[in-house]
């Protein structure tokens, strides 16, 4: 058996519980408790995602969604009380549980520490076992009554599927009680007639009875093979809902190794060549976090994921201190995933270049993103800024710019079209229509 995944009996229920389906958020001010607890939770099996004070861990907490945080108490800026406070006040973030590290051991802490919603205590100097242990426990706890939660509501539905079952057969059987009756009075009537007669009716009697036998048998069987047709399409679809989540952590898991190797790198040059790689790779992340919580797998509301993937943008270059403004006016928009990955990855380059080159020596300006269907099947993304403009004596489609070249083929990969306009600022212009999705299966 696998060293991360346990089984777990309660009752009439099995569950397997998998480490390795998890991720760990660690808020920590202290690199050295970073580093021994880090490398003990990942030779467990566990994902983990760091944040050094409380700010950058509610804005983690919320992107990430993480299945438990280890909170100091103790650090600069926001402490842990009140970083914990705002994640349970927080409808993305109040369920995730929340164990204290720190030194302060008196009950009044820990109390104090209960009270904003915290579900375990762990007082330093940290033993990373007794850490170890501790997330397990609440892990499966969380698991278990998440799954029970789950089972709960199928009983429910099956319930009350099989009450509205019973209704049918009552009435069925009603109706059949009154035929038997009909047929007992219609017979006490025939009586009078000769043994013919009497043999006929039997006869009949004899046949009515097969056919409603045969329509019974017909119709369980017919309830047995929707049964067996609704069970593999969920099946199915919580499959196809595991990829999209275990595509996403591979993807975020990537992300972080790029961050965590950026801290061994002085070249200012290759840290840019990661920092755009760790943005691409977020945004193809983000995607498959909105189909895997999307009710529909086929598509997902683009206008969500824009708002997601600006945001994440947002915070990356901290446009609030840089004095850039970012806008959005963009339609109620779905798009399947063949569709939306380069869609997604042609505003990631063109919003993060802007806020790159646009604006230099500390210049404030505005960026406005569109996204507009402008007929049934035409869809128009625009990324404008007022910035310094696009070199006149440059042409977008033939230069070395590695961004340049990426936004030229994924707009070719959807069958596209790519305008320039340098009249106040920058602006591109690109107009595409949904690709057919089933046809290329």
């Amino acid at each position: 058996m696998s060293k991360t995944k346990t089984f777990i009996t309660t009752g009439s229920f099995n569950f397997q519980f998998d480490l390795k389906d998890h991720n760990i958020l660690i808020v920590d001010d202290n690199p050295t408790n970073l580093a021994v607890i880090v490398n003990y939770l990942e030779t467990s099996g566990l994902t983990i995602l760091v944040s050094q004070d409380g700010e950058s861990s509610l804005k983690r907490a919320k992107y990430a969604k993480p299945s438990i945080i280890l909170l100091d108490v103790l650090m600069p800026g926001i402490d842990g009380y009140e970083t914990c406070r705002r994640l349970k006040s927080d409808s993305e973030t109040k369920d995730i549980p929340v164990i204290f590290m720190t030194a302060l051991s008196s009950t009044e802490d820990k109390v104090k520490g209960f009270k904003f919603g915290a579900v375990d205590y762990v007082t330093k100097p940290i033993q990373p076992e007794e850490v170890f242990a501790r997330i397990k426990l609440h892990l499966e706890l969380r698991y278990m009554t998440n799954t029970l939660a789950r089972q709960n509501k199928i009983l429910q539905i099956e319930i009350e599927q099989r009450k509205t079952a019973e209704k049918k057969l009552s009435a069925i059987n009603n109706r059949l009680q009154g035929e038997i009756k009909e047929r007992i009075e219609a017979q006490k009537n025939l009586k009078m007639l000769n043994g013919r007669l009497e043999t006929i009716v039997e006869s009949r009697t004899i046949d009515l009875k097969l056919i409603n036998q045969n329509l019974q048998h017909t119709i369980a069987e017919r309830k047995k093979a929707e049964a067996k047709v609704r069970n593999s399409l969920q099946e199915k679809e919580l499959l196809l809902k595991e990829i999209h989540h275990r595509v996403k952590n591979n993807l975020l898991v990537v992300s972080n190794l790029l961050d965590f190797q950026t801290d061994y790198i002085e070249d200012p040059e290759i840290l840019k060549m990661f920092d755009n790689s760790k943005h691409k790779i977020e945004s193809m992340a983000l995607i498959h976090e909105q189909l895997y919580n999307s009710s529909d797998l086929k598509q997902l509301n683009f206008n969500n994921y824009i708002v997601a993937l600006v945001d994440k943008l947002s915070y990356s270059y901290d446009t609030s201190t840089k004095g850039i403004k970012i806008s959005l006016d963009i339609d109620d928009i779905y798009l399947n995933i063949e569709t939306a990955n380069p869609c997604g990855l042609i505003i990631n380059e063109l919003v993060a270049n802007a806020l790159e080159h646009a604006f230099p020596n500390h210049q404030k300006g505005n960026i406005l993103l569109t996204l507009k269907k402008v007929t049934q099947h035409q869809i128009t993304l625009t990324v404008t800024d007022d910035g310094i403009g696009f070199p006149k004596d440059l042409d977008f489609r033939a230069t070395d710019s590695l961004w340049l070249q990426l936004v030229c083929t994924l707009t070719e990969q959807l069958e596209g079209t790519l305008k320039l306009n340098r009249t106040k600022g920058t602006s591109f212009e690109i107009t595409f229509s949904e690709l057919d999705y089933d046809e290329r299966l």
